[in-house]
């Protein structure tokens, strides 16, 4: 179920191979043993417009939102960022040393009422 929503701004010295980065962070949630891999949706937003802090160019933002069904408890949803946060850290080294990085983990509810999904067969 969860959903992992990465946000980057686009001035990151790293580029890193985004296919390989939302795979080892699917392995590391599934990893914490609170959800299956099979159930991970994953994907990649970069943002050419943005402003952080003061907006200086040597700012970049790198975060994670990872959507889950109501129902976890705080201790799950911090066994989820701590698993996440060293895998976001780790691919943006060149980033992280050269510029002013923000690296975030957040983990939000989704609405179990409200919440609808298909899976189509092909």
């Amino acid at each position: 179920m969860p959903h992992c929503i990465l946000e980057v701004s686009d001035n990151l010295l790293d580029t890193p191979d985004w296919a390989g980065l939302l795979a080892d962070l699917h392995r590391a949630l599934a990893g914490t043993g609170r959800v299956s891999e099979a159930d991970i949706k994953s994907r990649v937003i970069r943002h050419g417009l943005f402003r952080v802090a003061d907006g200086a160019p040597d700012r970049a933002f790198v975060t994670l939102d990872v959507q889950v069904l109501q129902g976890h408890d705080d201790a799950a949803k911090a066994a989820f960022s701590d698993a996440l946060l060293p895998v976001l850290l780790a691919a943006f080294p060149r980033t992280a040393a050269g510029m002013r990085l923000n690296v975030s983990v957040q983990v939000s509810d989704l609405h179990r009422p409200s919440y609808r999904r298909t899976t189509t067969q092909t």
